[in-house]
């Protein structure tokens, strides 16, 4: 069967959980940091913990790229020394998070090849998220596929010193770059799952929503913006299994209370009153149901009749 390319023309795809698996990388990334770090300084592992909390919640972000050197007990054993040297006086404890990231960090089964394909079909394939770019930018070059995309929208990066980020760097800034064929940034204060984040991609690329899919892995994210911008939805159930144990170091840096944290991790269909049009198990769900004929797709299913205000709108990994 080939494709309808009168109904498809852009695929818009998360990254976090529904390209790569984000949290197996982040847990044990996260421990190794804290461990390292505890055994450097001489510090609590839980007073490390609290304090990467506080840092990650003021910044709105557990992927705050100068944590480190923010903590109040490094700093406090540490008077005189400035931001950069604290960096590099820890930098075996940077260096576990970093190995344990490019060891972890991979892509789902069947993702790598389906963006292939979906590219040679002619579809626009473009990665939205509520990362920054940096991080955006630097695990597509790690897993290889920033060339498999036809660009990427994403967050600006946090403010910083670029004298202080030029300190702590050991290798020129372009080891940190990758090639992309366009990127957006979105505009400040405009977030998942805020339908205008859709509205406002498309216009930027013109296309209408009829000519789009999105998929997403978190149901009370990603799947009511798709249905408000009056996108088909995709539910990329595949990328909300999870190991408990990192689920439970995620829940000690976020600033998110535990009943928040429960509400999103045990999030159902039914639980939350939120159907997907469409379930995919695997990446390899997501090129079937673009590559099948427009009358064989199961009816869209329209926005949750609750209001908006009591939907959970927050994510625990950004």
């Amino acid at each position: 069967m080939g494709i309808n390319v009168n109904r498809v023309r852009l695929v818009i795809v998360d990254l976090d959980n529904t390209l790569y698996d984000w949290l197996t990388y982040f847990g044990p990334a996260m421990r190794g940091l804290c461990t390292r770090l505890a055994e450097l300084s001489g510090c609590p592992t839980e007073v490390l913990y609290q304090e990467f909390r506080d840092v990650f919640s003021r910044h709105g972000s557990v992927e705050y790229s100068f944590a480190l050197q923010e903590l109040p007990s490094l700093n406090k054993l540490h008077p005189n020394l400035s931001r950069s040297e604290i960096v590099n006086r820890y930098r075996g404890a940077i260096d576990i998070y970093q190995s344990r990231r490019r060891k972890y960090l991979q892509l789902y089964e069947g993702v790598a090849e389906g963006l292939q394909e979906l590219r040679s079909l002619g579809i626009t394939v473009f990665a939205l998220s509520d990362a920054q770019r940096f991080h955006v930018v630097n695990r597509l070059k790690q897993l290889r596929i920033a060339d498999l995309l036809d660009g990427i929208c994403c967050v600006a990066d946090h403010e910083h010193d670029p004298d202080e980020v030029k300190e702590i760097r050991r290798f020129a800034a372009e080891r940190y770059e990758a090639k992309l064929e366009r990127e957006l940034i979105l505009p400040e204060g405009l977030r998942k799952p805020d339908r205008r984040v859709l509205d406002w991609l498309l216009e930027q690329l013109d296309m209408n929503p009829t000519e789009a899919l999105y998929v997403g892995d978190s149901l009370i994210k990603d799947i009511p913006m798709a249905k408000a911008a009056g996108v088909y939805d995709c539910w990329a159930i595949y990328g909300t299994h999870y190991s408990i144990v990192d689920m439970a170091t995620l829940v000690r840096v976020t600033n998110w209370p535990p009943a928040a944290v429960a509400a999103a991790i045990d999030a159902t269909p039914d639980g939350v009153g939120i159907r997907p049009s469409h379930i995919a198990y695997s990446f390899a769900d997501v090129v079937n149901l673009v590559t099948t004929p427009e009358a064989e797709w199961a009816p869209r299913i329209g926005p949750p009749s609750m209001p908006r205000t009591q939907i959970p709108l927050f994510e625990l990994a950004s």
